[in-house]
């Protein structure tokens, strides 16, 4: 009764925390953001305190140095990103026009002989994508730009996330000693294991694959200009940052940037071979050597899990809750990992392992040498049975 008692006291506070936090969820962004900043940041903090340099100096030192890389790089690719947002928005009727009138007619014309109806059909609706597609992007980029709501977020990120990082990182410590100081302590130690795990599962994420996602949105912004595809930066950069959900990022730039290279070069294959080649390149050097050599095999989370994760993050709390969907997708796949072993090593998991055959119907008749026959240990022969008993009875009388 007292276990029942725990866990169900567990599991109420649990959920009015979940409740809490989906209520003030649209608060919770800067916060969060400052949370994962001081925790990757610790280690960092960690080598100055060691060194017998204050904790609270070293985290304000180690933090200015990271937002000032922060806001260097904005400073110089923002600019880019709204150039090529803008160059884009400009050049998208002629993209549609140039689909409409050279490319689309071709495609019709071979649909047409395996089947018209299915031409007619494509025709009707890929002209009223054109025509709308246009005024959407439009307006969706008037309506981005142009919130306020979008300037406070960017506001109260500028002005709470730093101030958040700041205490967290100058009491991690504390605050963890603390936390596992109210641990119960017949669970401590296996709590403990198990935090270990999930830490090594987001760390070896968040430092490592985010270092990832860095170095191959380098690769295909530079390698996308250098070829001279319009909107390369940008297209490099959103491949970059997606590269952290599995096969959804790369193959996403590479249907932008197939697709703009189509639009854009025509007939020259020459071209389009080069754009194609950047994005198989990257993908190699991603899977083959950048990703092995900096994550590893840590994160052990299967990517249709993490896709999961993601998407439904989105779907509940937006940009939060695409944040938050790997952090609780570790925090899940390790206490998984966790039941399955002591399912494992549990009395009802042994006592089935051990059945190894199952009884035969008493109707049934196996075949010598069949996969349903059972071996049976040799019984002794009843001769010699008796012939011992004979002697025993002789040496009596």
């Amino acid at each position: 009764m007292k276990v029942n008692r725990q866990l169900t006291f567990l599991f109420l506070a649990f959920a009015a925390l979940c409740i809490f936090l989906y209520a003030v969820s649209g608060i919770l962004l800067p916060f969060v953001l400052g949370i994962l900043v001081a925790y990757m940041l610790d280690p960092v903090v960690d080598r100055f305190e060691a060194r017998k340099v204050p904790r609270g100096f070293s985290s304000a030192v180690v933090l200015a140095i990271f937002f000032s890389i922060i806001i260097a790089t904005c400073v110089v690719v923002i600019p880019l990103i709204f150039q090529q947002v803008q160059g884009f928005a400009t050049k998208l009727p002629t993209y549609i026009n140039t689909f409409n009138h050279e490319i689309w007619p071709n495609i019709r014309h071979k649909l047409s002989h395996i089947s018209p109806a299915l031409a007619e059909q494509l025709d009707d609706k890929t002209k009223d994508i054109s025509d709308n597609l246009g005024n959407v992007v439009e307006i969706s980029l008037a309506q981005i730009f142009h919130s306020s709501l979008w300037l406070l977020n960017i506001a109260s990120l500028i002005l709470i996330t730093p101030i958040v990082s700041f205490y967290l990182l100058r009491d991690w410590d504390v605050s963890l000693a603390k936390l596992y100081s109210l641990l119960p302590q017949n669970y401590a130690p296996v709590i403990k294991k198990q935090a270990r795990r999930i830490d090594d599962t987001i760390s070896a994420f968040m430092r490592g694959q985010l270092t990832v996602c860095f170095l191959i949105g380098i690769f295909y912004a530079a390698g996308l200009t250098i070829v001279g595809l319009n909107f390369g930066f940008l297209i490099g950069l959103i491949t970059g940052i997606l590269t952290f959900i599995p096969y959804v990022g790369p193959l996403v730039g590479a249907l932008a940037g197939l697709t703009i290279a189509f639009l854009q070069f025509g007939d020259d294959w020459y071209n389009i071979a080069l754009v194609a080649a950047i994005f198989i390149g990257g993908q190699n050097i991603e899977s083959n050597f950048v990703t092995p050599k900096i994550v590893g095999d840590k994160i052990g989370v299967h990517p249709a899990w993490l896709i999961f994760s993601m998407l439904a993050g989105a779907s509940l709390l937006g940009f939060l809750g695409v944040i938050i969907a790997v952090p609780m997708t570790a925090v899940i796949a390790v206490l998984v990992r966790f039941a399955v072993e002591q399912y494992e090593h549990s009395s009802y998991y042994i006592r089935n392992r051990n059945t190894e055959h199952l009884e035969q119907p008493l109707n049934y008749k196996a075949e010598p040498g069949s996969l349903l026959a059972i071996d049976e240990p040799p019984q002794p022969k009843r001769k010699r049975v008796f012939r011992h008993r004979k002697k025993a009875a002789k040496k009596a009388k």
